[in-house]
């Protein structure tokens, strides 16, 4: 091993190189990119007890935990449908799952839906209709608490390709695997005597002195 990877680290730096740049070309123009907007929405519980105007760690510790109620609630095939109808789309609630997921941010009260899909203005849209449809929907489906929106829908400009850098990390580690399986397999095949690193190797001992071949003089 030792030997394979002196004789051939060039060769698998390089192949590893390669395989990371065709990972990396295949993810950049080969794969469908896709584009993402977000709404965010602060949940409020109704038993808000508040000392010296702040609010206590029981009123946010409960907000916290009914914000992954909410966060269920949106992720449901009523508010689901309630978005297709709202928009007229073509499509099932399961087929909206998978576009639209709610999610409570961590340590915060806020939820927050991303919607990603291949075309940039279906997702503004519908994060829109969530950002118009999911308070009321929440606020009646829920007593212990109210949801407001946080802002306006955030949509990113540029798009996102999912598993670049995976693809890229998984490209990167084949390349250097049949890289390194080529480098070693030649080293086994080798039975000659090259240099003087060889002949350490294979008797163990220092070499002391080279005499040169003077018939090639």
């Amino acid at each position: 091993i030792k030997n394979a990877l002196r004789k051939y680290w060039i060769l698998i730096a390089a192949t590893t190189l390669v395989f990371a740049i065709l990972g990396f070309l295949y993810s950049q123009f080969l794969v469908t990119p896709k584009y993402q907007a977000s709404v965010n929405m602060i949940v409020q519980t109704n038993n808000v007890e508040t000392i010296d105007q702040n609010v206590s760690n029981e009123y946010v510790n409960s907000a916290k935990n009914l914000a992954k109620t909410y966060s269920q609630i949106l992720n449901s095939s009523k508010v689901q449908n309630m978005v297709i109808k709202d928009l007229g789309l073509d499509m099932s609630s399961l087929e909206i799952k998978k576009l639209a997921v709610a999610e409570p941010v961590t340590d915060s009260q806020i939820v927050r839906v991303n919607v990603i899909t291949e075309d940039a203005t279906l997702s503004k849209q519908i994060a829109e209709a969530y950002l118009k449809i999911g308070p009321e929907a929440l606020n009646s489906l829920v007593e212990a608490g109210k949801c407001n929106p946080v802002s306006g829908v955030e949509v990113k400009k540029d798009a996102i390709r999912p598993g670049m850098k995976r693809t890229v990390a998984l490209m990167g580690l084949v390349g250097l695997a049949l890289s390194f399986a080529f480098a070693l397999f030649r080293e086994m095949q080798n039975h000659f005597i090259v240099d003087t690193d060889d002949i350490k190797d294979l008797l163990g001992v220092p070499v002391l002195g080279v005499i040169p071949d003077l018939s090639l003089a």
